[in-house]
């Protein structure tokens, strides 16, 4: 199996970054310990992670808008205790934010407590719950430049409701969350037969034999999980397995006529990010699924999908059109398909 194909470089990963959310461009960038992730609706989620166990993981979420407020929460698998947290060995007055307890833990009480909470912490090192070495931690490398990109893509840069460079202005200067996109409706399509389905895997097989070695596809055809459905009248679409791994298989996709004439026809598809100065494009679909004119795919850094890529497409009836995208490419435990949105359309 080729790993490469959905396990992502620790580098960051960004989009021109727009200087207020109405162009709504998607970002993904990485400081220190730090990601930044902020989808199509300039909603921005931040979260802290590091290569260690037993760890803290501090997520903040804050939506668009000038009426949005920051939510920030704690993840530890200890209980923590507000007053047994420590800044860099430290106590601090804002660790009395903290409710008690263990899992997930919602700091504050609303936006200005998390604001006062985030000025505490942003400057410094590590945060601990308790005074053992083996305490649970958080790290907050690169905390305070996560917080600036989110002024930045929000448009909060010098307003009152600014995470890091907060200033006099009000905040009706920050701009309104742009529009999400209407959910795309499947159009309607006579399913395929068996009989059908087989007769074109088989076909699409003959036809793709090149491309199959080409992207060194190991996967014996007479073994291989392959598919086909159909996408309107004309055409079906067919999923070849090409890599299998322990927890995983990925497949080229085709598009081909139903009747049989003509060739298939590779699918790639675009994603909103890009990787290294390259717009990320998904060319092998993992753990595939097609249905209805949905399309899916899934592809976990590691089995305990603590990252990853997420993304679902339904077709209109001449395009997949993009409904979904969730990306984390840093594999330091959390929840497993926790990954942060890129894209989102309405009600998604």
């Amino acid at each position: 199996m080729k790993p490469q194909r959905f396990l992502f470089p620790t580098a960051f990963l960004v989009l021109a970054l727009p200087v207020a959310c109405a162009a709504a461009a998607p970002v993904y960038r990485a400081f220190g310990d730090w990601v930044v992730a902020c989808d199509n609706g300039a909603r921005c989620e931040a979260i802290g992670m590091q290569d260690a166990y037993p760890q803290l993981v501090l997520r903040l979420v804050l939506e668009a808008g000038p009426t949005a407020e920051p939510i920030l929460t704690l993840e530890s698998d200890a209980p923590v205790e507000p007053r047994d947290l420590r800044l860099d060995g430290a106590r601090f007055a804002a660790a009395a934010l903290v409710p008690p307890g263990e899992g997930t833990l919602t700091i504050g009480r609303d936006g200005a407590q998390v604001r006062a909470f985030l000025d505490a912490i942003r400057n410094g090192a590590h945060l601990q719950a308790g005074a053992d070495q083996d305490a649970p931690t958080a790290s907050l490398s690169g905390l305070s430049a996560a917080l600036l990109l989110i002024d930045e893509t929000q448009g909060r840069l010098d307003t009152v409701t600014a995470l890091r460079r907060r200033g006099p202005l009000p905040a009706a200067r920050v701009p309104a969350a742009p529009v999400l996109p209407a959910p795309v409706p499947p159009v309607p399509a006579p399913p395929l037969g068996e009989d059908e389905a087989q007769a074109l895997i088989a076909r699409v097989r003959l036809q793709a034999a090149p491309e199959v070695v080409r992207e060194d596809c190991f996967v014996d055809p007479a073994d291989a999980f392959d598919a086909a459905g159909a996408l309107d009248g004309d055409e079906a679409l067919v999923m070849l397995e090409c890599w299998r791994g322990a927890y995983q298989s990925s497949s080229l996709l085709f598009r081909t006529r139903r009747d049989g004439s003509g060739t298939a026809v590779r699918v790639r598809l675009p994603l909103p990010v890009r990787i290294e100065g390259e717009r990320r494009m998904v060319d092998a679909f993992t753990n595939v699924e097609f249905s209805a004119g949905h399309l899916s795919h899934m592809a976990k850094g590691r089995g305990i999908a603590d990252c990853g890529e997420s993304a679902s497409w339904t077709y209109d009836g001449r395009d997949f059109r993009l409904q979904r995208y969730h990306l984390l490419d840093r594999c330091r435990g959390g929840e497993p398909g926790d990954w942060p949105a890129l894209w989102r359309s309405r009600g998604n």
